[in-house]
């Protein structure tokens, strides 16, 4: 009896060996699915963030785009306004032309005048004009010479005045239209500095514009090839998950056959002790049948504290809030008992520690941390084996 049961225990210890090294293997790649899986997670978030910075781009791209069309309209209407300034201009030039002509006809008269008096004064002073006009009146010969001299006298008195006054009037006539002429020059030349610092202030802010939306549409195209080269990135690891979940599948169903060889092992050795051995034998048999994992092909949706209400807290009584890494994932306790520990494909390892009153028959509920990633799980059909 003795020797038998050395020979179960030096069995024991190789089974023991083979398991530990199996399950080194399969912790080793579950460990790999881990680091993938939150690899993953970042460049999901890496991509939504990088998709928001496009979208305030588009916005801003849109905003400089109105206002770049705003300018445009600007400058059409600006357009019209240096039409109408130059109508304005052409106006003004002739105004000054014209007063240019008038101030050149003045002269000639003010000149034609100034040679008359200079002619009345050059004949008087050849006539000996020390002779007053008392002496031509009183040096008549008779009454009717004396009103004749006393009339032409006062003629050419009031010719000489009159003269005098329009020479004069017309001088101040000159003087005031050269005056308004300036006048209208410097405003002509204003006018038109004004113009053209406004067209050119305009075109600045065009260029400003233009140059900025380059800018933005070049920042554009850097995030979309960002975000396409993280989507790369994503695929290759789904592609690199995959493989991994096989060969954590393959590490499973090789410890399992392993676990047979050595039932079998067991149990032909077992053959040979006494019947308690062969009944230890049963019993542990027994047991290790129980502990076999059961795979279920499941519908598999997702929730977060949120949407199931908001207080975090399982109907096993893990606080999500407090443990918001914790994978959890709601069952049907008919279908799969709560706290057991189960493995979701997509998902990973998670624990069996909630109910949902839509969640029936063969379906789960897997909690995640953000409406973002409930989106992204979607509706699937996945296998979860309970372990």
């Amino acid at each position: 009896m003795t020797k038998k049961l050395t020979v179960i225990t030096f069995a024991t210890t190789i089974v023991t060996g083979i398991l530990l090294f199996s399950n080194y293997s399969y912790a080793e790649s579950t460990d790999d699915l881990n680091d993938i899986q939150e690899q993953r997670e970042n460049i999901r978030d890496d991509i939504t963030e990088a998709e928001a910075q496009v979208n305030k781009v588009l916005s801003e791209i849109e905003e400089l785009n109105a206002n770049v069309e705003q300018v445009n309209q600007q400058l059409n209407e600006y357009q019209d306004l240096i039409e109408e300034t130059e109508q304005n201009i052409t106006k003004t030039v002739k105004e000054i032309e014209q007063l240019q002509g008038e101030i050149e006809e003045l002269e000639e008269s003010i000149e034609k005048r100034y040679g008359i008096l200079k002619e009345r004064i050059a004949s008087y002073q050849k006539s000996g004009g020390s002779i007053s006009y008392l002496e031509v009146i009183f040096s008549a010969t008779s009454f009717s010479d004396f009103i004749s001299r006393i009339t032409t006298v006062n003629k050419i008195a009031e010719s000489d005045t009159s003269l005098m006054e329009q020479l004069e009037s017309d001088m101040k006539k000159v003087a005031a239209n050269q005056k308004l002429s300036l006048e209208k020059l410097e405003d002509l030349n204003a006018l038109r500095n004004d113009q053209e610092e406004t067209l050119v202030r305009m075109e600045e802010e065009k260029a400003q514009n233009d140059q900025r939306v380059e800018v933005l549409n070049t920042k554009r195209q850097e995030l979309v090839v960002l975000i396409e080269d993280l989507q790369k990135e994503d695929n290759n690891l789904a592609t690199l998950e995959t493989k991994v979940k096989e060969n954590i599948a393959a590490a499973r169903r090789e410890q399992e056959a392993k676990k047979a060889a050595e039932r079998d092992k067991k149990a032909k050795e077992a053959a040979v002790t006494a019947t308690e051995v062969e009944k230890q034998s049963d019993s542990e048999e027994d047991n290790q049948n129980k502990d076999d994992e059961k795979t279920i092909t499941m519908t598999a949706t997702a929730y977060t504290i949120e949407s199931a209400g908001g207080s975090g807290v399982t109907a096993t009584g893990i606080d999500l809030k407090k443990n918001p890494d914790t994978k959890v994932i709601a069952v049907d306790p008919k279908v799969i008992p709560l706290g057991k520990v189960v493995y979701v494909e997509g998902y990973g390892y998670a624990i069996a520690g909630d109910i949902g009153s839509a969640i029936k028959g063969n379906k789960i509920d897997v909690y995640v941390k953000t409406e973002a990633e409930a989106a992204s799980w979607g509706v699937r059909t996945v296998k979860v084996t309970i372990q």
